[in-house]
């Protein structure tokens, strides 16, 4: 058998597990969400009964403010007195409990005996005013607002806590569901697996053994024969194959690493070849040398040029240098530094170094070099019958 179709086979229960996980995943999504909005309701409760509270202590403390002489305007009455009649008419609209429309009821009360005594107010009567928010009939409005106010909101706190707990045991529903689901599909795939694992582990123990031994001995050898799995026997001639290129390949590179060595000797040779001649030092004259600067003196050049000029002294026993500098490219400080190394050194041996061929870009830095140092000349001729 194919090893994928055996595969296959062995994670069936886990194919079927998950369509199943599917299904319940489906109806617990269309549960949670109805238990969801019911939470929500019931939170949407809570908040308008807390809020609806608010607003009729605002309402008592503005209108009490105002008796009392103590907020001569009505602007913080005015303004809030719509908001409570607003939020009283759409909660009477969507509530329409026993409860709900006798506290609504009790509210317009309460608003109408506020306006009455807001009208004595301003008639002037004080006393009317006052006797009117502290009636017997007012307080007992007033605690009846509040009973049913805070009646109301345990009963949805109530609804509230029982909505979370149905929501918690549908969530756990689903979950312990699909664990159990879950467990007994893995403990059937893990049965089939390790029968399939079984049968293919020992033929791939034998492959990973012949490749160890392979990579260790660095030597061309051939793989063992394993059992007929398709894909296991495609794998063995795979790795055989690769043995075989890899085999070629290493050849192919031995003599390429040869080559490659042997073209870096040459390379190497030539380097110092084209060191030495970049730098050419030749007679003008018994005891007078010649040496042309040409291209950019780095750090390499410019120590080529100070040890191959000072030895050039001091072998051919050269009582002047003459330095062409016409073919440098660049004129900087670490050209000027290695210069007066050479004007330096050459003093020491007892010659004279002479500079030819400045140009006049270069003349302005030339002027940076210590007097007495070099002596100058226009071109060869010229430097002759300054040694002469």
């Amino acid at each position: 058998m194919d090893l994928r179709v055996r595969l296959l086979v062995s994670l069936s229960p886990l194919l079927v597990a998950l369509a199943i996980i599917g299904g319940v995943a489906l109806y617990s999504q269309q549960r949670v969400a109805a238990a969801v909005a019911a939470v929500d309701r019931s939170a949407r409760n809570l908040v308008e009964v807390a809020q609806g509270e608010s607003l009729i202590l605002l309402e008592q403390y503005y209108v009490s403010e105002i008796i009392n002489g103590h907020q001569a305007s009505r602007g913080e009455l005015e303004r809030i007195r719509p908001e409570v009649q607003r939020f009283f008419g759409n909660y009477a609209s969507v509530h329409e409990g026993f409860v709900e429309l006798e506290l609504v009821a009790r509210v317009e009360t309460m608003i109408a005996q506020h306006d009455a005594a807001l009208t004595f107010l301003e008639r002037g009567d004080r006393q009317r005013a006052l006797e009117r928010i502290s009636s017997v009939d007012y307080h007992r409005n007033i605690r009846a607002i509040h009973s049913l106010a805070v009646g109301a909101q345990r009963e949805y706190e109530a609804q509230y806590l029982a909505r979370i707990a149905a929501l918690e045991q549908i969530i756990n529903e689903g979950f312990w569901l699909a664990a159990t689901i879950v467990s007994v599909s893995i403990a059937i795939a893990l049965g089939l697996a390790v029968s399939l694992i079984w049968q293919v582990g020992k033929s791939v123990d034998r492959l990973t053994f012949d490749a160890e031994q392979l990579a260790k001995s660095d030597t061309y050898g051939v793989l063992s024969q394993i059992s007929p799995i398709n894909q296991l026997q495609r794998l063995r001639d795979a790795f055989q194959h690769l043995i075989d290129a890899n085999y070629r390949r290493q050849q192919q590179l031995t003599a390429a690493l040869q080559a490659q060595q042997a073209q870096l000797e040459r390379e190497v040779q030539l380097q110092a070849t084209i060191r030495a001649l970049s730098l050419p030092v030749t007679a003008l004259g018994p005891q007078t040398i010649f040496l042309p600067l040409v291209g950019y003196l780095d750090a390499e050049r410019s120590a080529q040029l100070e040890q191959t000029v000072l030895n050039a002294i001091q072998q051919r026993r050269a009582r002047a240098v003459v330095i062409d500098v016409h073919g440098l490219a660049a004129v900087d400080e670490s050209t000027m530094q290695s210069l007066m190394r050479v004007g330096r050194g050459a003093q020491l041996l007892g010659a004279t170094a002479i500079l030819v061929g400045v140009r006049p870009k270069q003349a302005l830095a030339f002027t940076e070099l210590p007097t007495g140092l070099f002596r100058y000349a226009r071109d060869i001729p010229s430097a002759l019958s300054l040694v002469s």
